[in-house]
């Protein structure tokens, strides 16, 4: 009944906007279409972009990628379902668990160094990209030399490393794991400097807060997306659900890894609750935004109705995992 009324309130929100056989395109003044697009000239953006996967990146794939060069520092960490199974030492879990080398009391299980993945809070204003060259090159801000290497920017005065700092295989600071981490495709171990490995361990971490939450988490935020965004952005998210036949310009496609990658999720909060009709992204907001982020048509006007009205604060957030659900596998 809920999905129902949830279809029944998007259509008449659309229609409410002008909504046409042509599309909201003509009904639309230019001004509020363009007015987002402008990058500020004070905004410092990240001048080197992360290679975006042209695969899926994966959690799943991340685990055992992240247990065997992260977790000495960071930790070992178990979905809530596999709190549960070890509670109960449920027999399957227990055998999965230790030919992953997670059983509990194993070496790396305590936390030494770096945030809690269980807790959202420390990638609230972080992107998936600025994850991705912290873990690869060391640094989320990095310099390049002409030549497709690049190196953690540095103060010219006094050498120090600008941005967030990450230490490397030997514990050198600013020294990247791009050509350490490695995942076996078809029993072989991929070349170095695959950008997918580190991908998966990006999402891996990254979903942490989601898997420990709750066993049900991943199916909320799922069923958030599926009663109210599908309508328009399809149920798999490539942006070709009912209405978008209707709507001009087209809903997002979530698919498209190389925009989810550069949101930030106070971004993606704030859009989910306000909608598409905005003239400006606040100065708050743009605080936490890239100048390639900036860039992106993710943000332009569109005729998403705001979701602040309808959805809890609990459920937007919700709603903001099940569009990152779509960009990668979660475990």
């Amino acid at each position: 009944m809920k999905m129902k009324w949830n279809i029944a309130f998007a259509a008449i929100a659309l229609v409410g906007l002008g909504c046409a056989k042509d599309g909201l395109g003509s009904n639309v003044p230019t001004t509020a279409i363009q007015a987002a697009n402008a990058v500020p000239g004070t905004l410092e953006g990240a001048p080197v972009e992360a290679p975006y996967p042209l695969g899926l990146p994966s959690a799943i794939k991340g685990r055992p990628i992240y247990q065997a060069n992260c977790a000495s520092c960071h930790g070992t960490y178990w979905t809530a379902q596999e709190k549960l199974d070890i509670a109960v030492a449920k027999p399957d879990t227990m055998e999965r668990l230790k030919d992953e080398g997670r059983l509990p009391g194993n070496a790396m299980e305590k936390s030494k160094n770096g945030p809690d993945f269980y807790n959202r809070d420390w990638r609230f204003r972080r992107t998936p990209s600025d994850l991705y060259n912290l873990i690869a090159y060391g640094s989320d801000r990095l310099v390049s030399d002409g030549h497709g290497h690049f190196a953690p920017e540095k103060d010219k005065t006094t050498g120090a490393f600008l941005g967030r700092v990450h230490p490397g295989p030997d514990g050198t600071l600013g020294k990247g794991w791009k050509e350490s981490l490695k995942e076996k495709r078809g029993g072989l171990l991929v070349a170095p400097n695959d950008p997918l490995p580190v991908w998966h361990a990006v999402y891996y971490v990254w979903s942490r807060s989601i898997a420990g939450a709750g066993p049900q988490r991943y199916k909320e935020s799922w069923d958030v997306y599926g009663q109210n965004c599908n309508v328009c952005h399809g149920t798999i998210g490539k942006g070709d659900g009912p209405l978008s036949a209707t709507l001009n310009p087209q809903p997002f496609n979530f698919h498209n890894r190389k925009a989810m990658a550069e949101q930030t999720d106070e971004f993606l909060f704030w859009r989910i609750s306000e909608g598409g009709q905005f003239k400006k992204i606040p100065d708050s907001i743009q605080k936490t935004m890239s100048r390639t982020a900036l860039g992106l048509y993710v943000h332009q006007w569109s005729a998403m109705p705001a979701w602040k009205g309808v959805l809890t604060e609990e459920q937007r957030w919700l709603a903001v995992d099940g569009v990152r659900l779509k960009s990668y596998e979660q475990d």
